[in-house]
C-alpha cells in the first residue's frame, strides 16, 4: 500500500514537471470569431435610417401612476392592451443604439422620425419608394428601417392566501401578483430604387415577472410598474431585431509555442497585436531543420494567417506542422480550422 501511495505521489510530481515544463513554452490568446446574422441584410447596406410607422391615433403617454391606479381598481387581475407611445419611440432610440454598437451599421434617427397615422389597421401598404429615395438621400443612409406595428398587451395577476412558516405559530397572510407583457412588432427595411421592402421581420414574444410577499407594499415595490413593463418590452424588441440582423461574437482560445522562456519576441508582438511582426519573427523558425522547431513555427504562423483573414493560408501552415510533427492539438487545431472555412463558405454562398 505504502509502495503503491510512493509511486501515484512520484507520478503526479512527473506530470506537474512535465506540464511546467510545456507550459513555459506555450501561450493562449482570445480571439474573436463572427457569426453571420440570421436575418442578414444585403452587402451594400451599411447604413440605416430608423424611423417609426407604428403609432396610430390610439397611442399615448400616459402617466406612470394613473396607469398603475387603473390596474390597482381592478384588483390587478386584468387583461388590456396599451398602446403606450414612450414604449413605441423607446424601442426606435433603444434599436439604433444596440445596431450601431454591433459595429455592423451606421444609424441615424431622425428628430421627426414619426410617420403619423390616421388609421387604425394593424396591417399597412409599404411606403412610396419616392418618399424612401428622399430620406435616405437627406440622411445619406443606404436604408431606411421602419417599425410599421408595435403592440402591447399587459396581463396582471393578483392572489392572497394565509401561510405557515418557520417564523410564526399562526398563518400568516401572503400575496402574490405577476405581470405578462405580450408584445408583437412589424419591421420593414427599404432601399433606394427598390418598389418593394428588401426584408420584412416580424418579431413576438412574451416577458414576464412575479413576486410574493407579506405585504402588498413590499411585493409591488419589488415588481416594475405596468408603464415599466411596456417600455421594458420596447427595449426587448429592439434588442430581439439586432440578434436578427447584426453579427455576433464569439470568444475562443487559441494557443501558440514560444521560443524564449523569456521575453519571447513572438509573444511580446501578440500582446501588441501586431501579428505581420509575430510572423516575421516565427518564419524564421520555420526555416528550422529541426522537425519539433519547425513544425512550432509554422503551427503560429498558422495562427498569424487567421488572425489576418486568411484561412486558407491558415490551413496550408497548419497542414504543414502537421506533417513535419505530429502533435494533437495541430490536428485539433486543423479540424477547427476546416470547419471555420466550411461556415465562411456557406456565408457566402447565402448571400449570392
Amino acid at each position: 500500500m505504502v509502495c503503491k501511495r510512493l509511486l501515484n505521489i512520484l507520478a503526479g510530481i512527473s506530470l506537474t514537471l512535465a506540464a511546467s515544463s510545456c507550459s513555459s513554452y506555450y501561450s493562449t490568446v482570445l480571439i474573436e470569431n463572427e457569426r453571420p446574422p440570421k436575418k442578414e441584410l444585403p452587402a451594400g447596406i451599411n447604413s440605416l435610417t430608423i424611423m417609426n410607422r407604428s403609432m396610430t391615433p390610439r397611442f399615448s403617454n400616459e402617466p406612470a401612476d394613473s396607469i398603475q391606479r387603473y390596474f390597482y381598481r381592478h384588483g390587478f387581475q386584468l387583461s388590456k392592451v396599451i398602446n403606450d407611445s414612450l414604449a413605441s419611440d423607446t424601442t426606435i432610440k433603444a434599436l439604433a443604439q444596440v445596431v450601431f454598437e454591433s459595429g455592423r451599421f451606421e444609424t441615424v434617427v431622425p428628430v421627426e422620425r414619426n410617420f403619423w397615422r390616421d388609421t387604425l389597421w394593424e396591417v399597412i401598404q409599404p411606403i412610396d419608394p419616392d418618399v424612401v429615395d428622399s430620406i435616405c438621400s437627406n440622411y445619406n443612409t443606404d436604408a431606411l428601417l421602419v417599425m410599421e406595428n408595435f403592440t402591447t398587451k399587459v396581463m396582471t395577476d393578483y392572489s392572497s392566501d394565509y401561510v405557515y412558516t418557520d417564523f410564526s405559530a399562526t398563518p400568516v397572510k401572503a400575496h402574490y401578483a405577476s405581470i405578462d407583457v405580450r408584445y408583437e412588432a412589424l419591421f420593414r427595411v427599404y432601399a433606394p430604387g427598390m418598389s418593394q421592402p428588401v426584408s420584412e421581420i416580424k418579431l413576438a414574444d412574451t416577458l414576464y415577472w412575479d413576486n410574493s410577499d407579506f405585504t402588498q407594499v413590499d411585493l409591488f415595490r419589488h415588481l416594475p410598474s405596468v408603464k415599466q413593463a411596456v417600455i421594458n418590452a420596447g427595449i426587448k424588441v429592439a434588442l430581439d431585431l439586432d440578434d436578427l440582423i447584426s453579427p455576433t461574437w464569439d470568444q475562443e482560445k487559441r494557443g501558440y509555442f514560444l521560443f524564449q522562456k523569456k521575453d519571447d519576441p513572438g509573444k511580446i508582438a501578440v500582446l501588441e497585436n501586431n501579428w505581420p511582426k509575430a510572423e516575421t519573427y516565427w518564419t524564421t523558425f520555420a526555416r528550422s531543420a529541426n522537425a519539433k522547431t519547425r513544425s512550432k513555427a509554422e503551427y503560429n504562423l498558422a495562427l498569424a494567417a487567421e488572425m489576418n483573414g486568411d484561412i486558407e493560408s491558415a490551413i496550408k501552415w497548419a497542414v504543414k506542422s502537421y506533417y513535419s510533427y505530429y502533435r494533437v492539438q495541430t490536428e485539433n487545431y486543423l479540424l477547427k480550422l476546416k470547419s471555420k472555412r466550411d461556415a465562411l463558405n456557406e456565408q457566402k454562398s447565402d448571400k449570392k
